[in-house]
């Protein structure tokens, strides 16, 4: 079926970056929902919660966007029919992004169960910079209750979720550390962001169909104020 789907129209579903923005649409809401329980909650239960929504439905996401690519990708000796390699960075790149939310959220756990005091969690600074870049994401309405991150996300509320790897050890105490852990997170959601942002336009930019002389309509696009430079 995914062959029959890239060549009706001829080439057009597995080169189609359609997929992937609907993949990176969730991955940014997790990634916006990692940031504001940090930032405001102290229940590492929830980045469980989070963490296990994000992961199944991120692979879910992938593999199919891969598969459809690749069974297109089949038909690469009729050069009319040969999928962008554009589109093969794009899935790339989407993988990127997943992992390093997964990351992140690992790492918010950690934080949060180090540090349970909200108040005094992340210093002025970089408490102005997380709401910055949770302000600067653009993230599609899900008005149709498609995302698969909301339906996981629902489907195991109310769920004992195996709690993460994590131990408070993993972060060194104050005294030894290099860099505070809370500078390390908003310097992780400062590069995420910006991924995110060059990812958005880099998606928009990949031609398909039958001979790759077809875009998708622009996507969202998030803002990453200048000041905040990547790193």
């Amino acid at each position: 079926m995914p062959m029959l789907m890239s060549i009706i129209p001829p080439g057009v579903y597995g080169n189609s970056p359609r997929e992937a923005k609907f993949l990176l649409e969730d991955q940014k809401r997790a990634f916006r929902d990692c940031m504001k329980l940090v930032l405001e909650g102290s229940d590492s239960e929830k980045l469980n919660h989070f963490h296990a929504s994000a992961k199944s439905s991120f692979l879910a996401g992938f593999m199919e966007a891969n598969d459809n690519f690749n069974d297109a990708n089949q038909l690469k000796r009729l050069c009319i029919l040969k999928p962008n390699p554009e589109m093969k960075m794009g899935l790339n790149s989407v993988a990127i992004v997943g992992s390093s939310i997964l990351s992140l959220l690992r790492f918010g756990a950690i934080l949060v169960e180090s540090e349970p005091c909200v108040d005094t969690r992340f210093n002025e600074e970089d408490r102005q910079i997380i709401h910055t870049l949770l302000e600067s994401l653009d993230i599609e309405e899900d008005v149709h209750n498609t995302s698969r991150y909301d339906m996981h996300h629902r489907e195991g509320q109310g769920k004992k979720h195996e709690r993460l790897d994590v131990h408070r050890s993993d972060l060194l105490n104050a005294t030894e550390r290099v860099v505070p852990a809370h500078t390390t997170f908003t310097h992780l959601c400062i590069f995420i962001s910006h991924y995110i942002m060059n990812h958005e336009k880099t998606l928009d930019e990949v031609a398909y169909g039958f001979m790759n002389d077809q875009k998708t309509p622009q996507g969202r696009r998030t803002k990453v104020p200048a000041t905040i430079d990547p790193l």
